[in-house]
């Protein structure tokens, strides 16, 4: 019969509480994803995605503050700790702002509403940032424009450990932006991950993803 040392049970029992804790946190970040939000306006039903980082911790809803207009819904998708940000709105415009719209170049009503829905979320930020890039997208709400800004300093996480952060401490990100314009109603999607700053294509993914499973109310 072979004995054990109490180093070797104690990293056993180590090795069987981390997979105990794979496997739980795994299950959240499924069961999470399996249910719908409602915004609080009930303006668009979303499946809560999926968060990305490797703890397997699920995003925190919160529902952005729209200034009582009844006919604006956001609501942002988060996990602080791992710089994960996701952003859904619904907005049904007023009479008068439609009708300047149809006025303009479709595309160019879109490159306007995609700076207005980032400023309108990162009111933080001093002015607007660079397209890195740019393109568009057939949807089921129409032509969507798909663009990353790089924002300079952007990041909300920072890289101070053991002390307090400064504004050195902040770093350049990417927001992946996803607008469509069907009439009134304007659908948008924002994407940013400050754990992945310099991929492109990992913002636009989720962007897209989530603009996908966003479901606009029949009553709008």
């Amino acid at each position: 019969m072979v004995r054990l040392s109490q180093s070797a049970i104690f990293a056993a029992l180590i090795s069987v509480a981390l997979l105990g804790l794979s496997f739980s946190c795994a299950f959240a970040a499924e069961a999470t994803a399996n249910r719908q939000y409602t915004g609080p306006n009930h303006m668009f039903t979303v499946s809560i995605p999926s968060s990305q980082n490797f703890a397997g911790v699920p995003y925190t809803i919160t529902a952005l503050d729209t200034k009582g207009d009844k006919q604006y819904d956001k609501a942002m998708f988060h996990v602080d700790d791992f710089g994960e940000y996701l952003v859904a709105g619904v907005r049904a415009m007023p009479s008068p702002a439609v009708s300047e719209m149809d006025q303009d170049e479709p595309r160019t009503v879109l490159r306007n509403l995609s700076e207005a829905t980032l400023m309108g979320w990162r009111t933080d930020l001093a002015a607007l940032p660079d397209v890195a890039r740019e393109s568009f997208l057939d949807t089921k709400y129409g032509e969507a424009i798909v663009r990353v800004y790089r924002v300079k300093k952007g990041s909300i996480l920072t890289r101070a450990q053991g002390r307090r952060p400064t504004g050195d401490d902040v770093f350049d990100t990417n927001i992946a932006s996803v607008v469509a314009r069907q009439g009134p109603i304007v659908v948008f999607v924002l994407a940013q991950d400050d754990a992945s700053p310099d991929e492109e294509s990992a913002v636009v993914r989720k962007a897209t993803e989530l603009f996908h499973e966003l479901r606009v109310s029949a009553n709008h």
